[in-house]
């Protein structure tokens, strides 16, 4: 083996090295707020705004997110047709759902240069190698709000920051809707119970190519809603491989008994895919009849928040 290819090798094997380090210490961010031996970063200050009359959104993003302050382009475009299309919609989108405290990426953490440095990276090559690490890293939160013994200690932390920011934004026991995208559903599913204890309002989840697990918090949800491309076939189909609690088989399981009582609803919105450029957010690719995928992801949720 030439010296070069050593190289590569020690950098592959250093890199599922480092992943496997970052998948082992996904609970322990939760568990060491639930303890009280880290307190959450201190919020902004942001004066509380007027009272507001209209509909509630926050969205989640995917396991692509690095920040609460960090969406992708297609991201903003499509939370910006979103409120033209709702009159008077207050949409909450700087929640990072990937931390129990509101705690970004590029926060107070012990790898915090190690995050910005691949961000840095993502921001000059997108979709190279290491940006599997966030990736990774998000990943491994979204199991941990769907485990049954971490779960209520990480979901109660994201539940508290989305009713903090509700509250400045004028919030006044209006319905909720979480708008979600990829894993940011499971998130939504699992902090259900708890964000509907704080606020005492409805609360309703509309996903975009949701992953799902079998999690207790959909018994707290009003209604999910879940809108699937017809070319987006594995990360939806994820939650269901992995948790035979979304087995038919399994009769008396949260999920099985949240869809025979009508709670759920499923939509396919056109050929659409998970990620890349013909994804639920694209401005370029069009349906048919003409209308831009992001459009139509916006228009189909406007549509049930209207409704």
């Amino acid at each position: 083996m030439s010296w070069i290819g050593e190289r590569l090798w020690l950098l592959w094997c250093f890199f599922w090295l480092l992943s496997l380090l970052v998948a082992l210490s996904s609970p322990f961010e939760a568990l060491r707020w639930w303890a009280g031996w880290k307190k959450p970063p201190p919020e902004p200050l942001i004066a509380p705004e007027a009272p507001s009359q209209g509909p509630f959104a926050v969205y989640l993003t995917g396991v692509a997110g690095f920040s609460g302050d960090f969406l992708s382009r297609r991201e903003r475009g499509f939370l910006q047709r979103l409120q033209e299309r709702v009159p008077g919609l207050q949409v909450v989108d700087d929640v990072f759902p990937y931390s129990a405290t509101n705690n970004p990426l590029d926060g107070d953490r012990l790898l915090r240069a190690l995050w910005v440095w691949l961000q840095k990276w993502r921001l000059k090559i997108p979709n190279n190698v290491f940006d599997l690490l966030i990736i990774m890293h998000n990943i491994g939160q979204t199991l941990v709000s769907s485990d049954r013994r971490y779960g209520p200690a990480y979901n109660s932390g994201v539940a508290r920051a989305v009713a903090q920011r509700l509250r400045q934004k004028g919030f006044q026991k209006q319905a909720v809707y979480l708008v979600a995208y990829s894993g940011g559903a499971q998130i939504a599913v699992g902090l259900a119970p708890h964000l509907k204890k704080i606020l005492e309002c409805p609360l309703y989840v509309i996903s975009l190519g949701g992953v799902y697990t079998d999690d207790p918090g959909i018994r707290a949800v009003d209604h999910l809603y879940d809108f699937k491309g017809t070319r987006d076939h594995l990360m939806p189909s994820l939650g269901w491989l992995l948790y035979p609690g979304r087995w038919r088989a399994a009769f008396f399981s949260p999920w099985n008994q949240a869809r025979r009582s009508g709670k759920m609803s499923w939509q396919a919105c056109g050929p659409i895919t998970h990620i890349g450029s013909g994804d639920y957010f694209s401005a370029k690719q069009h349906l048919p009849d003409g209308t831009l995928y992001a459009e139509q992801s916006a228009a189909l949720i406007a549509a049930l928040i209207q409704r």
